[in-house]
């Protein structure tokens, strides 16, 4: 049916933070990334950051704050 939203296979993720373009998030399966604009994914963050600049994530640990170096 025209103008009918089809039901992706996907889960929403809890987002928790974006820097220039790219969005970070955490699902039951773990960290993602998505393009800002598209919503496709990108190449798995390992961790879903509350914090990023060009050099740094912050993120929550189980020990407490943990900094992760970007990469480009």
């Amino acid at each position: 049916m025209p103008g009918t939203e089809q039901q992706a296979d996907r889960i929403a993720p809890k987002v928790t933070t974006a820097w220039h373009g790219r969005v970070y998030g955490e699902t039951t399966n773990g960290a993602i990334a998505l393009d800002a604009r598209t919503g496709k994914d990108l190449p798995s963050p390992g961790a879903a950051p509350l914090l990023v600049n060009e050099s740094t994530g912050i993120g929550l640990g189980d020990s407490g704050l943990t900094a992760y170096p970007t990469s480009s």
